[in-house]
């Protein structure tokens, strides 16, 4: 394994416990203490392109919205903000430039793969890194997860995920799912696992994940106590 990243999901994920009002103050101080902290990755919320923008919560219309809450020291880490498929309209979402996010996340379903893979190209036709996130990735048998991956390779994203969206997963499904992923995936492109603790596993299969043998990047997905939707 070359490099653990850390992607911490609070202001979005943790979103569902206080409809994203999180304030301004909180905003700024979460964002500050992450980067602080030498979290590589840090999101910063939603976007939405539906959304009408307040200040004090965590989901934006706007990528230019999230810039002021962007510390001015960015080296080493990634700002990011997660889309999900049918919230961002591609026409109103602004190119990216030095004062932006650096990434955003596609999080879809199954029956929205190809257009979700559509939308991917073209935000990152706009400049941005891509993270491809298949919701409810136990969802998919073998072979489509197989062809899923077959997709994501012609679009050479910064990031694909393993996605636990209901905290089912136990390690042989993680493992898997892994194994599949691996042999698979350009080895460029990074994996990512984002869990959840419905099951009380989400932290044994993170370590589980970190310790599988495997030559390519890695990221886990993490939140400040545990703070997400669900357990």
């Amino acid at each position: 394994m070359s490099k653990i990243q850390v992607l911490d999901c609070t202001l979005r994920d943790g979103g569902y416990c206080n409809e994203w009002k999180f304030g301004v103050t909180n905003i700024r101080h979460v964002i500050e203490g992450l980067a602080a902290s030498r979290i590589e990755i840090i999101e910063c919320g939603f976007l939405n392109s539906n959304v009408k923008y307040k200040s004090d919560v965590s989901k934006f219309s706007s990528v230019f919205q999230i810039s002021p809450f962007i510390t001015d020291e960015r080296t080493g880490k990634l700002f990011v903000a997660m889309a999900n498929f049918g919230e961002l309209d591609i026409t109103k979402l602004e190119n990216r430039t030095p004062a932006t996010i650096d990434g955003i996340r596609v999080a879809f379903h199954k029956k929205d793969v190809d257009k979700a893979i559509l939308l991917c190209n073209q935000i990152k036709e706009k400049g941005y890194e891509v993270f491809v996130q298949p919701m409810v990735s136990l969802g998919y048998s073998d072979d489509e997860f197989v062809s899923l991956i077959k997709k994501v390779n012609k679009l050479n994203p910064y990031a694909f995920y393993i996605v636990d969206s209901f905290g089912v997963m136990k390690q042989y499904n993680l493992i898997r799912l892994f194994n599949i992923v691996n042999a698979n995936l350009n080895s460029n492109i990074k994996v990512g696992y984002h869990s959840h603790n419905n099951l009380q596993l989400a932290y044994s299969n993170a370590q589980t994940f970190i310790e599988l043998k495997t030559n390519r990047d890695v990221i886990i997905d993490a939140s400040i106590m545990g703070m997400g939707r669900g357990a």
